[in-house]
């Protein structure tokens, strides 16, 4: 997963966004949170200013980082959940080196998403 190829990225993409309508935003950051790939939902209007979404990204780097450092005693994190007033971010572990962030809108449930989505992280068919 960590060296997929620029031509993979846009059918990668379309398999996470497409999991469900209620997903707004699919995006991969490395671990020092630069922008890897990034697809927005067609008429998804942004919550957050660019600068407001790069704090947000350093925190939740910050905070996976933290989970990592105590794996050996709790094990790793499988996905990580923020769920807001108006939005979800699914956070899930993409190699080793880098994060997948999904942000949902708050009318649908997240852990039929999540389950989903860990299918197609692992290579297994979305049914």
């Amino acid at each position: 997963m960590e060296n997929l190829k620029l031509v993979d990225q846009e059918k990668f993409l379309n398999s996470i966004l497409h999991v469900s309508g209620n997903i707004r935003y699919v995006m991969i950051y490395d671990l020092k949170g630069n922008n890897i790939f990034k697809r927005k939902m067609d008429g998804v209007t942004d919550l957050l200013t660019e600068e407001e979404n790069k704090i947000a990204l350093k925190h939740t780097i910050d905070s996976w980082n933290f989970r990592n450092s105590l794996s050996e005693k709790i094990g790793n994190a499988n996905y990580t959940l923020q769920v807001y007033d108006n939005l979800v971010r699914a956070i899930f572990p993409f190699g080793s080196k880098m994060l997948l962030v999904v942000t949902l809108d708050n009318a649908g449930t997240p852990n039929d998403i999540v389950k989903r989505i860990q299918a197609i992280l692992s290579g297994t068919p979305v049914k």
